[in-house]
């Protein structure tokens, strides 16, 4: 054989096995990417105990201080989920049992379940009611290996609803008020389709609009990663490992299901999720609606920054649900905008 061919069909066999290499690493790479993001953040513990540290110079951390003190007041319930995995949450029972109002707290990625109880704070300084605060998949005490991202979760969320119903009786009073992922599971819930007629009103503070345009945005910002098919590899490695369709994981998308009253919040410097994808969800909802960006604010950050405009936002908007008046309209529901300011 020919020197010159010879020398060809190496060249030809050390392309085709840089090339090999590159899609193994380039998908080695895509696997770690889906793994950074829908990976169980933490271990499951093997018992709740309070952290070693709490940094209280944060609202949220005082909270987890307040939660922790009063542990023994606090019940632990269990139930499972649709797919078979154990789902574990806290529930704080209302001063008066047969009170009917319930707010359903709702963490973020990688939280802990009690950094929702500066805001189990400031729903029972308002009005007496019981506080449920779930343990999303894949965190807390909850099993599960991967994370939900608001789509499995919003399932769990109608069931533990459901749930409420057969423990408390019927005719109650469900407000789902989440932070981050947390808030777009609750957006999930109300767009679902098959939430209880129980629920009244939602509360999404710093909502993703769509999982894909998150992933998009991250990659771009952390990773500086612009490869768009470098995405769909990412899609392709979490449906295969996960079973999880991400672009089914999109609050904006139902948005314009949702029956019930809606209070969005976001930080106008929250640089994990921009604040723009509050406004696609807004500007999708046909349901009462009203928005408030807090200037300034990290993600998830509008509560500690501006604690009593949060608050007032919040009275408003439960004193707009607790008037049944609209209830009455066949067909269209009042405006509830936001005011020019």
């Amino acid at each position: 054989m020919p020197t010159g061919v010879i020398l060809a069909l190496i060249i030809i066999g050390l392309l085709v096995l840089l090339f090999g290499l590159s899609a193994l690493l380039i998908y080695s790479y895509a696997v770690r990417v889906a793994y950074r993001f829908f990976g169980r953040p933490a271990p499951r513990p093997p018992v709740d105990r309070s952290p070693q540290h709490i940094d209280q110079s944060t609202i949220f951390g005082r909270g987890q201080n307040w939660f922790y003190s009063n542990r023994m007041n606090v019940l632990d319930w269990q139930m499972t989920a649709f797919d078979g995995i154990k789902l574990y949450a806290y529930f704080i029972p209302a001063a008066k049992k047969a009170t009917k109002e319930v707010v359903i707290l709702l963490h973020g990625f990688n939280d802990m379940p009690s950094v929702m109880a500066a805001y189990a704070q400031l729903h029972l300084e308002k009005r007496d009611c019981h506080i449920l605060i779930p343990h999303l998949r894949g965190h807390g005490l909850s099993e599960g290996n991967f994370v939900g991202y608001g789509l499995f979760d919003s399932q769990d969320i109608v069931m533990w609803m459901q749930y409420l119903e057969t423990r408390l009786g019927p005719d109650l009073r469900i407000i789902l008020h989440g932070r981050s992922m947390g808030a777009a599971t609750a957006l999930m819930a109300a767009g679902s389709g098959i939430a209880p007629r129980t629920l009244e009103g939602v509360i999404a503070d710093s909502s993703f609009d769509a999982l894909d345009t998150l992933m998009a945005y991250l990659m771009q910002r952390k990773y500086h990663l612009r490869f768009r098919p470098f995405l769909m590899l990412v899609r392709h490695v979490t449906l295969k490992r996960f079973g999880f369709p991400i672009e089914k994981a999109a609050p904006a998308e139902v948005a314009s299901r949702i029956s019930v009253p809606v209070l969005l919040f976001h930080g106008t410097d929250d640089e994990l999720v921009p604040s723009y994808m509050s406004d696609n969800i807004y500007n999708r909802i046909r349901a009462p609606k009203r928005i408030c960006l807090v200037d300034g604010a990290a993600h998830v950050m509008g509560y500690n920054a501006a604690p009593e405009k949060y608050s007032s936002e919040i009275d408003r908007f439960r004193d707009s649900i607790s008037d049944n008046e609209w209830q009455k309209l066949i067909g269209r529901r009042p405006s509830y905008e936001t005011d020019d300011e």
